[in-house]
């Protein structure tokens, strides 16, 4: 079971499968969202996210027709992203999984659009827009 929080622990969750898609989103929504250079998810089955605590702290903010992301009223913390092309699934922030879970990043998407002060030193695999585009 992979369990996780927000920053003030007001909300709590878990799922149980290893996730098969840990990407590193550069796009200027995913760095604005973050507030650092991208923003790293876990792709997890809407059916297998359990919200174990705070489910009435989650705020959602609409970015676009197509997507959506929730967070902690009451801290701030991205928790839980969703896209209407994906209506099954939920993207979880990496950051918000708890330490010690076995989950390696994968791959980096729209490196076209990624900060300019930023450089990717790693062997993975980059895509100029999305991973599932290129």
């Amino acid at each position: 079971m992979y369990t996780g929080h927000c920053l003030c622990e007001r909300v709590r969750f878990g799922f149980a499968s290893k996730p098969t898609d840990v990407g590193a989103c550069h796009c200027s929504i995913c760095r604005r969202i973050t507030g650092s250079a991208f923003g790293t998810y876990v792709q997890v089955s809407e059916a297998e996210l359990t919200l174990n605590r705070g489910a009435e702290e989650l705020s959602d903010y609409v970015i676009s027709d197509k997507s959506s992301t929730q967070f902690c009223r009451n801290c701030g913390s991205t928790l839980f992203a969703r896209h209407a092309d994906y209506p099954k699934s939920v993207y979880v922030y990496l950051g918000a999984i708890d330490e010690g879970a076995d989950i390696r990043l994968m791959y980096h998407e729209y490196v076209g659009s990624k900060a300019s002060w930023f450089e990717i030193l790693d062997s993975l695999p980059q895509f100029e827009q999305s991973a599932d585009s290129d």
